[in-house]
């Protein structure tokens, strides 16, 4: 990978590690204050199911299944024709 590709690539993994541990009020109030366009055309849920989680004994051995954790997904198609898809923890619906 490049290294303008891999800063714009370390940019969005750190933006969406902050989406994902912020409480959806925060993420409204703050989209709102910056004024950016809230309208999008709903193209999929939100819908809530399950997914599975593996894991790694010690981090790197043999793959297992730890069990099952509830998300919630969405995709959404903006004025620009950018189309976004999100998973969210949880079962928050406003979030996804």
């Amino acid at each position: 990978m490049r290294g303008q590709e891999a800063r714009e690539q370390a940019g969005r993994k750190a933006l969406m590690a902050t989406l994902a541990h912020a409480e959806a009020d925060e993420i409204a109030r703050l989209w709102n204050e910056a004024g950016l366009p809230s309208e999008a055309e709903l193209l999929r849920g939100p819908e809530t199911g399950l997914v599975t989680v593996r894991g790694r004994i010690g981090g790197g051995g043999a793959p297992f299944n730890v069990g099952e954790a509830t998300v919630t997904r969405a995709t959404v198609r903006l004025h620009s024709g950018q189309v976004g898809h999100s998973y969210a923890l949880g079962r928050d619906k406003d979030k996804a």
